[in-house]
């Protein structure tokens, strides 16, 4: 057993062990691993929180950060058992729509809840669906787990670091998933009015090849996952770079929009806006 095809296959018996354990361990995990992450990145959580929200008020802004640290950590634990997961799925009509016309779909989304849910609703309402993830360059063992949960729960999916396949994916009529709230170095945005970049691939593809744009998000109600879609019309004038750069930026203040409504459930101890260094000095 040596390469890929080891580490794959380690990977996919933790996953399927995993899969098969009791909810109450998982929650009882997220607890405890919330305290251990509050505690190593709490100040970053709080810094960001400051940074967002126009108030002084040190209860709410501890309150938020150890709210998010245990969703961030249950979105964490949620992939090998993302089956099991409750969820109503909402705006069906807007996907067939969506899905109604020539080629596929651009599915931009936002950490706010399991990663990977909708595409996994979508795809059991029979409607063709596919995921993007990391190449696993700088944590190969760890994309092995990814990839072995998505297979697991029958998500398909393609990874970063070939552009013809997102292209293939949307002319083959499937959804492409795809996150834009974390930092990458493809386009530069405003983010709650702090200057930094964001994934630009999901609008500039659906902008070459005309395809439709739906934003999608998470918000939790009694512990069920609710998952909404919305259609996003780009703004275009014919340069392609403005456009998209310009339809991102409307994108990106859309996620503001529903960060601000549920922050809990945002994942605020991910350092999105670079201020470790910042908070050391």
């Amino acid at each position: 057993m040596s390469g890929t095809s080891g580490t794959d296959l380690i990977a996919g018996v933790i996953i399927r062990a995993l899969g098969i354990l009791p909810e109450s361990f998982f929650n009882a995990l997220a607890r405890l691993g919330s305290k251990w992450l509050d505690r190593k990145k709490g100040n970053i959580a709080r810094a960001a929180l400051r940074l967002v929200f126009n108030q002084t008020d040190q209860k709410y802004f501890d309150s938020i950060a150890k709210k998010s640290a245990v969703h961030s950590l249950e979105y964490l634990l949620s992939l090998p058992r993302l089956g099991k997961i409750p969820y109503q799925l909402h705006d069906q009509k807007i996907i067939c729509e969506a899905l109604a016309e020539e080629g596929g779909a651009v599915v931009i989304s936002l950490h706010t809840g399991p990663p990977d849910l909708g595409t996994l609703a979508v795809t059991r309402e029979n409607m063709p669906a596919c995921t993007l993830i990391g190449a696993g360059k700088q944590a190969p063992f760890a994309n092995s787990l990814g990839r072995k949960a998505l297979e697991q729960a029958g998500i398909d999916f393609i990874q970063r670091g070939d552009p013809t396949a997102v292209f293939k994916t949307i002319k083959q009529k499937k959804m492409l998933f795809l996150y834009s709230d974390l930092r990458c170095r493809e386009m530069p945005v405003t983010f709650f009015e702090q200057q930094t970049s964001a994934p630009g691939t999901g609008v500039m593809t659906a902008q070459l090849l005309k395809a439709p744009i739906l934003f999608h998000f998470c918000t939790l109600e009694n512990g069920i996952w609710q998952l909404h879609f919305e259609r996003f019309e780009p703004e275009l004038s014919g340069n392609q770079k403005q456009d998209a750069a310009e339809n991102l930026q409307r994108l990106i203040h859309k996620m503001e929009e529903v960060i601000r409504k549920h922050p809990e459930l945002w994942i605020w101890h991910y350092d999105r806006f670079k201020l470790k260094k910042k908070l050391k000095g």
